[in-house]
Parts: structure tokens; C-alpha cells; sequence
């Protein structure tokens, strides 16, 4: 559960709660989270299965009989027997609201009869000394968590409320205490003692303590929680500031805020299985930074590469998609924003190793990757047709340019496309292509199509990059073997084996509206060996490369894997192209794996063989499934 740049918390089948990242930090999830506990008073009943999941000794105590659990992304909703609750549990997503979208609040909606009572750990600053707890009455009632000795550059430097309207409040709570013989376990016993007389508590100097606060309220019918937090330092890590400071001036205020306006979740509550894999695949975005000036940047993964807005083959260019649905203008920012950061026609990899101000020029350096310009020009070009944004367009015509004119001086051998040279120079930067490369060049192909569409919309002579336009093509057939596009050949070397993006481009082309840059034929005939080849190749996955029999390539572990995101894309493109079916197949039987193993945690990449997670977790390429969502909505075509 999180919003857009707030951190997150995640919520598990039993209703207890770990890998929060709500204290700026992103990439260092607090795994463990004592402390937090759901309890009918009335029985002293916990609704929750495991409630001393993190204590070193534990002992029985009373549970709910039955809890069931049902995610659909941004919420979660639980089901208890005994006593009888539905708790439903989500954070607001209101498109083109980025207010609202982007609230540091997880709200809980109980309903059924019954004492609830909530709990929730003082986690605010990096260490336990300074913690305090305050009790607060006002609009909406409830504890007040802060830390008296954390500094501005601590990044968990902030404060934290619990609270409901009219509830009731302890802001005592000593969670960490020894066991009767040994070891240490958390006080829940202190859930039949509530003291609601103290005005603040605090963790006295030299104390090892852990505290919480508490709040209560009888439910009759229905009611309303709320865990909001405001973490507003200026660390090393995260010296940018919250999009929420914008418009919050505290924890409470936040509170207060959503108790009055109830925003909530405003996506399609479609449950068929592509509208639920879109749903939980937007967990993505909990992995995302919102600056206070209103910069957006999702980690391409938050626990190993640790890039912001990654491009190429499909990752933040794959998510932003789904995204410009919602927020047009965030999206069209963050493209725009690329242009401070071009290099002589360069365009870099990602804008930084958690940073937005230091970006990568491939992430393989000293190799300049020849796709990631052919894929920003791409998206330049897909803003403007999805927005109708003329002057979007004109401002970044200038870079396209440079971009454009860069990707032809990579051209050595005049050939019409940016020469491979070997050294892990694009997306698929584990993996040797040499000469001219299928992927890349389909995509440069369409890139250079989109930049002369746009120049003539701006008045702006193409004579000379029509014709390196027709000399590319001649190279991209010379890559026909009457099939498929074959994956690259340079000179008498060839490699044949048939990757599934050898005409990503083309599904750009097709999804922009730019028409076919090869024939028509070839691209069905490549997207019906594709389907036969890479899609049988693998019973859990579409696999990156098979060699000509349909046996997998297994130079590298990029080409005997799958990359989920260039799955979906395929797919769609194939629905674009009339193959409905068989699109569906491929979407259908990608997200089966994802969603039986690893929905939460999608990977980079999927084991082809037994349909292991593999490569980097929590990908940004995840939201990539919104992308078959969008080709059947364009055929108007139901699942």
C-alpha cells in the first residue's frame, strides 16, 4: 500500500505488515515492523493471524478464525469470522489528481460491530532515543508520533499519525519487553490495560525502548482509520522534498485532509484477469519518487541498480505508457526532463544511481548504447500524439535533432543503421551483437520515422533523412531470411536465432499511428514465427531468443530468458496486427507465471525454463501489461 513518491508498506495474508519504505527509504526496506496490530476489544480477539510475528518468544493468544484476502491494487480487502469484520484496506489513486495520488496515507475502513482497536510503531527518526508520542483531539483524534533529537538530515526525520474521528487514544505503549524467562516479546497485553489519561510519552536518554501508539473506537456499522505520515528533512539521499509539502504542513494535516474528502481509488474495478494483472502490476509505482517541485522517478529496481527512470527495451518508456494516461503532464515532465541531461545527441541511460541529477550514460560504460536515442525520440513523438501538445512537441524538436543527427553518425559503415560493435551496447547489455542488429534497428527505423513526421508537421525540410530512411530499410531486409528478421549479421558473421524484439520499432510505428516502416507481410510473418518459435519454446514465458529449430538460444542468460515487459509489448503488438488470439495466448500465459509466483516482486527476467524469478526485482517494466490492455481498447476488442 503506498501512493505516487511516498514509500509503501506491504500488507501480507495474514493482515500483518513488513518491507515498509515510508521513512525515505526506498532501498533499505524496514523488513521487520513490530508493533503494528488489528484487535477487537470486546472478545480481545486479534484480527490477525500471526500477531506475534515478530516477537523472539511467543504464546497463544486469541485470533480470528477465518481472514481472507483479496488484492487488488491500491487496496486490499480483508475478510475476518469470528468476530465478523470487512477490512478494507487501500491508499487514494485518483487519475489526473496528483494531489490526491500522491497522499502519505493508508486508510482503513472497517465494517461490522465490535472495539477496534489499531496499533502502530513510533519509527520516526534513525534511532530509538528522541521518539515521543503525543495525544491529539481535534478534528480527527489519535496519536501523534514524532522524534525530538532526529535531525534535518536524518532521513526518517518526520512524524507519524494514527487517528479516526472521536477515537480514542493510548500514547504509551512499551512494545518491546522481556518474556517471562527469557528473550524478548512485544506487550499485548496492554490491549486489556488502554490508558487514555496520558498527554505524551516519551523514550527517556540512554533507553533502549520501542514505542507505539494506540487508538480505539466502538464500530457500529462502518468506520474509518487513518496512518498518515510527513517526512519532511532534506537527507543525502533524498535532499528533494515531498510533493505532499506542497500542500501539508503536517502528519495531521494530511489526516484531517482525507477525513473531510474521502479521495479514493477511480480505476476500472474490472475483475477479469487483464484488468487485474494492470491493477496489481501498479504496485510499481510505490517504488517511484515525487519531488516537491514535482519531478517523477521510478527506481528501475530499488535493491540492486538502483537507476531512476531507466529507459530503453521497455522499462520506464513501457510504464510510462499507463502513466500519460493518468498523469499527462507528469509524464511529459519527466521525458522533457531528459533533454537538461543530453549529451551532443547522447541521451543517457537513466537520470541517476538514486539520484535525478547524475545520470548513466549506458550502464556499461565506456559503451555509448545505441537504442536508448531511437526510444526517447520515440517517446517525445508518443507524448505529443497522445496529448495533442503542439508546443510539447516544438520545444523538444531541437533535441530530436541532436539525437537523431547523433544516431546517424553512429552509422560507420553506411548501412543506414547505428552500427553494433559488441560491447553490451544497448538495453540488452549482457549479450554480443555486432554490425547491423534487428532490435536496433527496427527501432531506429521508426524513430527516424516519427522525427520526419514531426519535422513536417513543423514545416521542417526531410529530404536527407528520407533517404537514409530508404537505405535502412534496404538493411533491415537484407535481415530476412523469409521468416524473421535474423538478430544481427555483420560482414560473413550472422546470427540467426529469431529474438522476439526484432521489430520493436514496428510496434512503436503501430501504436503511434506511423504506418508500417517494412512491408506488412513481413511483420505478420515475423510476429507468426515469433508465436511459433519464442512462444513455444517456453511453457511459462515468451522467450527473448530461439534459435531457428525453436530450441532456446542459450548464449546468454538475457537471451534464454524472458523479459516480461518486451513480452507484453509483443503481444500487443500482434493484437494490433489482428492476432488476437494468439496475443492473448502470450499476455495470458506471461502473466499466469507472474501472478502464481511473484505479482508483488515482478522480475526483470523470467527463467525460460522453469519460470523463475530472475535478474532484478520489483522491475519499473512491470505496468508494461497495460500495453495489451490498451491494444485491445484500440480493436475494441473484450478478453
Amino acid at each position: 500500500m503506498g501512493a505516487l513518491g511516498t514509500g509503501k508498506i506491504d500488507f501480507f495474508n495474514d493482515l500483518t505488515i513488513g518491507n515498509l519504505t515510508i521513512i525515505n527509504n526506498w532501498s533499505n526496506p524496514l523488513k521487520l515492523v513490530r508493533g503494528f496490530h488489528i484487535v477487537e476489544l470486546s472478545t480481545g480477539t486479534f484480527l490477525q493471524g500471526n500477531p506475534l510475528k515478530g516477537s523472539e518468544v511467543k504464546y497463544n493468544v486469541k485470533t480470528a478464525k477465518i481472514i481472507e484476502a483479496d488484492a487488488f491494487f491500491p487496496q486490499v480487502l480483508y475478510k475476518t469470522k469470528d468476530p465478523d469484520f470487512t477490512i478494507r484496506i487501500y491508499s487514494p489513486f485518483v487519475p489526473h489528481n496528483l494531489k490526491d495520488s500522491s497522499l502519505p496515507v493508508i486508510i482503513f475502513n472497517f465494517k461490522g460491530n465490535g472495539v477496534i482497536a489499531i496499533s502502530f510503531p513510533n519509527i520516526t527518526g534513525s534511532r530509538r532515543w528522541g521518539r515521543a508520542n503525543f495525544k491529539v483531539k481535534g478534528k480527527v483524534n489519535g496519536v501523534l508520533m514524532k522524534n525530538l533529537r532526529a535531525l534535518q538530515s536524518d532521513p526518517a526525520y518526520g512524524e507519524i499519525f494514527l487517528g479516526c474521528e472521536g477515537c480514542k487514544t493510548h500514547v504509551g505503549h512499551s512494545l518491546w519487553v522481556p518474556a517471562i524467562k527469557e528473550g524478548m516479546t512485544e506487550d499485548i497485553s496492554v490491549f486489556n490495560k488502554l490508558n487514555e489519561n496520558l498527554e505524551k510519552y516519551y523514550i527517556k536518554p540512554f533507553a533502549r525502548e520501542e514505542i507505539s501508539g494506540i487508538v480505539w473506537k466502538e464500530v457500529k456499522g462502518e468506520e474509518y482509520f487513518y496512518l498518515t505520515w510527513y517526512f519532511n528533512g532534506r537527507p543525502h539521499n533524498y535532499p528533494y522534498g515531498h510533493y505532499y509539502e506542497n500542500w501539508f504542513k503536517s502528519a495531521v494535516d494530511v489526516a484531517e485532509y482525507v477525513n473531510e474528502n474521502k479521495p479514493g481509488i477511480e480505476l476500472d474495478e474490472n475483475r477479469d484477469w487483464l484488468n487485474e494483472a494492470f491493477r496489481n502490476s501498479l504496485y510499481v509505482i510505490t517504488n517511484s519518487w515525487l519531488t516537491k517541485d514535482g519531478r517523477f522517478a521510478i527506481y528501475e529496481d530499488p535493491q540492486i541498480s538502483l537507476l531512476m527512470n531507466t529507459i530503453g527495451g521497455m522499462t520506464w518508456d513501457g510504464a510510462s505508457f499507463a502513466l500519460l494516461e493518468f498523469f499527462p503532464e507528469l509524464v511529459k515532465k519527466m521525458d522533457e526532463y531528459f533533454t537538461i541531461y543530453i549529451n551532443e545527441g547522447e541521451v543517457p541511460h537513466d537520470l541517476g544511481e538514486e539520484s535525478i541529477e547524475d545520470p548513466i550514460y549506458g550502464a556499461s560504460y565506456p559503451y555509448s548504447w545505441n537504442d536508448l536515442g531511437s526510444t526517447w525520440i520515440l517517446m517525445i513523438f508518443r507524448d505529443y500524439k497522445f496529448t495533442n501538445d503542439l508546443d510539447f512537441l516544438k520545444r523538444n524538436y531541437p533535441y530530436m535533432k541532436k539525437v537523431i543527427d547523433w544516431l546517424i553518425r553512429k552509422d560507420e559503415d553506411g548501412d543506414g543503421i547505428p552500427d553494433s560493435k559488441g560491447g553490451f551496447d544497448n538495453s540488452y547489455d549482457g549479450t554480443y551483437m555486432y554490425g547491423a542488429s534487428s532490435y536496433v534497428g527496427s527501432l531506429f527505423l521508426c524513430s527516424l520515422k516519427a522525427f520526419i513526421t514531426a519535422s513536417k508537421i513543423l514545416g521542417y525540410d526531410t529530404s536527407e533523412y528520407e533517404k537514409i530512411l530508404d537505405k535502412a530499410k534496404e538493411t533491415m531486409n537484407s535481415l530476412w531470411n523469409g521468416r524473421y528478421f535474423i538478430a544481427w549479421k555483420s560482414g560473413e558473421l550472422k546470427k540467426e536465432s529469431c529474438m522476439n524484439s526484432q521489430i520493436l520499432g514496428e510496434f512503436w510505428c503501430d501504436i503511434l499511428g506511423l504506418g508500417n516502416v517494412i512491408d506488412e507481410e513481413k511483420v505478420i510473418s515475423a510476429l507468426k514465427s515469433i508465436y511459433e518459435l519464442n512462444g513455444k519454446a517456453s511453457k511459462f514465458c515468451l522467450v527473448n531468443s530461439v534459435n531457428p529449430d525453436g530450441s532456446i538460444d542459450e548464449s546468454t542468460d538475457q537471451m534464454k530468458s524472458c523479459w516480461p515487459r518486451i513480452s507484453f509489448a509483443i503481444a500487443s503488438h500482434m493484437i494490433l496486427k489482428g492476432m488476437v488470439n494468439e496475443g492473448l495466448e502470450i499476455a495470458r500465459k506471461e502473466w499466469g507465471t507472474i501472478s502464481s509466483r511473484y505479482p508483488w516482486n515482478q522480475p526483470s527476467k523470467i527463467n525460460a525454463f522453469n519460470g523463475d524469478h530472475f535478474g532484478l526485482p520489483y522491475y519499473i517494466g512491470s505496468l508494461s501489461v497495460y500495453l495489451v490492455k490498451y491494444a485491445l481498447k484500440v480493436r475494441q476488442f473484450h478478453p
